[in-house]
């Protein structure tokens, strides 16, 4: 019996450390591959806009939001 509960304790710590990586794995893959190209999109609108007097503001909302992107939190 005891060995049986062993058993369940080292399956349960595997498959929490499984899903616990795999979490993280995926986090940063969607970081990566979608959070990062439309940071560096957003910007390059921004920088557009800004090149035009009446835009700036809009190029500074572009900004703000690709900046957000890349570091949560902001």
């Amino acid at each position: 019996m005891l060995g049986f509960i062993i058993c369940m304790g080292l399956l349960s710590f595997m498959l929490w450390i499984g899903f616990k990586l795999t979490g993280a794995i995926f986090s940063a893959c969607f970081w990566l591959f979608i959070e990062v190209p439309l940071a560096v999109a957003a910007g390059g609108i921004g920088l557009i806009c800004c090149c035009t007097i009446i835009l700036i503001p809009v190029g500074i909302w572009f900004f703000k939001t690709g900046f957000k992107l890349l570091i949560p939190g902001i």
